[in-house]
């Protein structure tokens, strides 16, 4: 994949950049005289290139500033040649190659004739040039007001779906792309790949490894994705319509709500790929499926629609629907007693989103007023059934457990984003703020590691602050 295809912001700036050799150096014989410049001012600017500050020399020349090649191109770890037609460049992926000449403004990149705004000058056997057009040459990004470099650019794009892989790289969907397109990132911006173009993998859920990721794709087949490598593979061959996958905590397990009106719970073993169900109570929308840790119990929500009620008659002007139990409810479902029935943990007529069962046994839930009208609060149902409020400094609005508690999102009251961590009992403790509008959060399961989707980007949370690993599709025109 070339990753020139989101080469980031050529930015309209003065800057001219010098490539240099890497270990072949120009000597007068190969350059005429025209590209010598002897009048030039010699100088120097701090970049920062792939986050080391770096010193580069450059030369003032016809009111432009100009860079040495040979230094810049070592920075970017780019191979430099010089032979008898100019000077060939590579990027250290072998992506991109360039071609130029001293005194001469046209120059090549990957067979296409493109042109400096100045053409490259030597002095004392030294060759300098626009750092701007050498960079995005070679498939780098340059911010000239931050006076940043990386060596390979950001991919440009809209993304979501985003999870943590046991590599420690952080895997998303390009959303706003003609196909399915999932990119690989590292935590060093510019280092990306395309994992997966397989259309049903756009979304899938984790395994406690994060080794592996399972999804159902459209014809109700379960399929496991290598985290590792991107090879997908079948289990079992039952395509019954499944949703809302949930790995066992040993890997061993799928469970998942089976059929076509989200009506039964079941699992499949990924060893033998062979289905049992676990429950088959007849009750439709099942949703929001969780496992503990042990797997002793499963939690989920039924949204239970209105009752149709007709008189003896049966006319349609008879017909009414009682809306009165309506509403999202959340069930406790013991899986080591056989024939065991769901116990409801709540009648309340609010929404319900994003249960957790944790330790102990106990179980959160985000309450949202269904009308809107009251905040949302984040709500604890402790295994003796008591229910309490949890509290925090922002409205939550999204929820995860891991294997220390809970990572919550939320808004405070001048609309910044926090995001806290929640061990046991504790008081929550801050992760992350910030002022821009988060879609996303992606925790590691060890809560070791935060990533978030902001206006479509990703970014890596770090120390607390985020360093951003793709650009918005603006930022690279």
């Amino acid at each position: 994949m070339k990753n020139s295809k989101w080469i980031g912001a050529a930015l309209a700036s003065a800057l001219l950049v010098t490539g240099g050799a890497v270990s072949v150096l120009a000597t007068s014989s190969q350059v005429s005289a025209a590209a010598v410049n002897t009048a030039a001012v010699e100088g120097s600017m701090s970049w920062s290139i792939n986050g080391t500050p770096v010193t580069l020399s450059t030369i003032n020349s016809g009111g432009y500033k100009l860079y040495s090649l040979s230094q810049v191109a070592a920075e970017l770890g780019a191979g430099l040649v010089h032979g008898s037609s100019g000077i060939q460049l590579n990027d250290s992926k072998g992506l991109h190659s360039v071609q130029l000449q001293p005194g001469v403004k046209s120059y090549q990149v990957d067979g296409e004739t493109l042109e400096f705004t100045v053409a490259p000058v030597v002095r004392n056997g030294k060759t300098y040039v626009e750092l701007t057009k050498l960079v995005t040459a070679l498939g780098g990004e340059l911010a000239a007001d931050a006076h940043t470099i990386l060596s390979f650019a950001r991919p440009a794009g809209s993304f979501d779906t985003l999870h943590w892989s046991a590599d420690g790289s952080l895997i998303a969907n390009r959303s706003d792309a003609e196909s399915s397109l999932l990119y690989k990132f590292t935590q060093t911006p510019g280092n990306y790949d395309l994992f997966s173009s397989s259309e049903g993998a756009v979304d899938f859920a984790v395994s406690a490894d994060q080794q592996w990721g399972a999804f159902s794709d459209e014809t109700g087949q379960l399929k496991l994705i290598n985290l590792s490598t991107g090879l997908i593979s079948p289990l079992g061959k039952d395509t019954s319509v499944k949703t809302d996958i949930v790995w066992s905590s040993d890997g061993k397990t799928l469970y998942f709500v089976q059929g076509d009106k989200q009506e039964k719970l079941a699992q499949i073993s990924v060893e033998t790929g062979e289905i049992k169900a676990l429950l088959e109570d007849k009750v439709e929308n099942k949703s929001e499926l969780r496992i503990s840790a042990d797997g002793k119990s499963a939690v989920y929500i039924v949204n239970i629609t209105g009752t149709a009620k007709n008189d003896a008659d049966s006319t349609e002007d008879s017909l009414t629907v009682d809306f009165s139990k309506a509403g999202e409810q959340l069930y406790k479902l013991d899986l080591t007693t056989k024939g065991a029935k769901p116990a409801a943990l709540t009648t309340t007529p609010d929404n319900k989103l994003y249960p957790e069962i944790l330790a102990g046994g106990s179980v959160t839930y985000l309450s949202a007023d269904a009308d809107g009208n009251a905040a949302n609060t984040l709500k604890l149902i402790a295994a003796d059934g008591k229910s309490t409020d949890v509290a925090l400094g922002a409205e939550a609005n999204w929820s995860i457990g891991v294997s220390t508690g809970l990572v919550v999102s939320g808004t405070t009251a001048d609309g910044n984003t926090v995001i806290y961590s929640i061990a046991g009992s504790a008081a929550p403790v801050e992760l992350y703020r910030t002022a821009e509008d988060v879609s996303e959060v992606a925790v590691s399961a060890d809560g070791s590691k935060l990533a978030i989707i902001s206006d479509g980007k990703v970014l890596v949370i770090q120390n607390g602050k985020a360093l951003q690993l793709s650009v918005s599709p603006e930022a690279a025109n």
